[in-house]
């Protein structure tokens, strides 16, 4: 008789998805919407007469009970499952792509050392402050730089400069089965292009143990093109159609690394003078070999300053390059033209959800709030192909015969000579 009467919560994720389905950024807004349009009554499930429920009891919820219970990767993970079951996903052509969401903050407001110790911290500043106490040494790769720029409303966004001016957000990681394009694991990350690799890591290996998803090849950019990624890639058992992130063009003008040859069976570089460069030592946390010349042959070669402005040149030696090498093989094949345009359908979910669901700034704050906004997205984006008849993918299109083309390329020639030659008499 007392207190406000509890709401189901299936009615306030039917409301989030009516929400994300049409853009509706403002809970304010989607309430009113729901209490209007007969529509939006009917898929949530409410009577005529029934009210809809108030605007902050979506805050009380996410970041109560939906927030501890993941109930937004539940609901994404049956999305997955339907398709599954649909016979959407073929296991056989996978990608992974990231795409930059300006975050809720502006970009004047940065963090200072005395904002951190005030007595009352906002939410996602102590969100920030708890992850990165908790954060577990990285076992591969370098160690990460502290960040330059801290957003004081958001500290959990990075900075950058990918829009025309620099903006703190994150990067919404998807993992696709293609030709089909369904959505098969999702995850936020702020926007560094370490924290995307690492976010691929984390989607290959739940989605191997969620769903046992184990794609025969692999698609993405040179942004994963790193060794560590590769053999990461290549040890699971898939075939990385990524092209390799190479470092050799970044001389100075000095000799590339394509200068230098190894003998495998000597464990040694060869210099372009016949001089050796042997192994020196190992970086285990950048994962490289480091081979170096002796000072005293560098002191008396006569391209000296093409080489090096040291006392010796050093050359690093990936531990994976075996896998390079085989990267670097699988680039000439058929087969990875075609892994590289089937990876442009990621593109169209990024589309889909900046374009269609208003997803261009984030709504909610912190990397919790922007994980639940990627997982609403993805799931709308799973649930539009659910809704697709007989749950068929799009056939290709396939290009016309070649006279057709020819004949359509000299109508379009001659209609612009036409254009032009009657623009001149006028």
């Amino acid at each position: 008789r007392k207190g406000r009467p509890s709401i189901a919560p299936e009615l306030l994720i039917r409301m989030a998805l009516i929400g994300r389905l049409y853009g509706i950024t403002s809970e304010r807004r989607l309430c009113e919407q729901v209490r209007f349009n007969l529509a939006y009554r009917w898929f949530c499930r409410l009577p005529l007469d029934a009210r809809v429920p108030h605007h902050s009891t979506f805050s009380k919820n996410r970041h109560g009970r939906f927030r501890d219970a993941g109930i937004f990767r539940v609901l994404f993970e049956q999305t997955v499952r339907r398709c599954a079951k649909a016979g959407l996903i073929t296991c056989k052509d996978a990608a992974i792509d990231a795409s930059f969401v300006a975050a809720d903050a502006s970009w004047q407001c940065k963090m200072r050392e005395t904002d951190m110790t005030l007595p009352r911290l906002s939410r996602p500043v102590r969100e920030w402050l708890a992850d990165r106490a908790n954060a577990q040494p990285r076992e591969q790769g370098a160690a990460p730089s502290a960040p330059v720029e801290v957003s004081r409303t958001d500290p959990s966004s990075a900075w950058s400069a990918r829009t025309a001016r620099g903006r703190f957000g994150y990067a919404f990681n998807v993992l696709i089965d293609t030709p089909g394009g369904v959505a098969v694991d999702v995850e936020a990350s702020p926007a560094r292009f370490s924290a995307e690799v690492d976010a691929g890591r984390t989607m290959l290996a739940r989605a191997s143990d969620r769903f046992g998803y184990r794609p025969k090849r692999i698609a993405a950019d040179t942004a994963y093109g790193s060794a560590g990624f590769l053999a990461f890639v290549t040890d699971r058992g898939v075939i990385p159609h990524i092209p390799v992130l190479e470092r050799s063009e970044q001389t100075k003008g000095k000799f590339p690394h394509e200068a230098f040859r190894y003998e495998r069976e000597q464990d040694r570089y060869i210099c372009p003078t016949g001089n050796v460069l042997a192994y020196r030592g190992a970086n285990r946390r950048a994962q490289n070999l480091r081979y170096t010349a002796s000072p005293l042959d560098c002191r008396t070669c006569h391209l000296k300053r093409k080489c090096t402005g040291g006392s010796s040149r050093s050359v690093t030696h990936s531990q994976f390059e075996d896998v390079r090498e085989l990267v670097r093989g699988e680039m000439q094949t058929p087969l990875f033209k075609r892994s590289m345009r089937l990876r442009r359908g990621v593109e169209r979910v990024f589309a889909d959800a900046k374009g269609k669901r208003g997803l261009t700034r984030l709504h909610l704050r912190g990397l919790r709030g922007a994980e639940e906004e990627f997982l609403l997205g993805a799931t709308i984006a799973n649930l539009v192909l659910l809704a697709r008849p007989d749950n068929l993918p799009v056939r290709k299109r396939r290009p016309p015969p070649v006279p057709e083309r020819i004949n359509r390329m000299a109508r379009i020639s001659r209609g612009r000579f036409e254009q032009s030659y009657y623009a001149t008499m006028f």
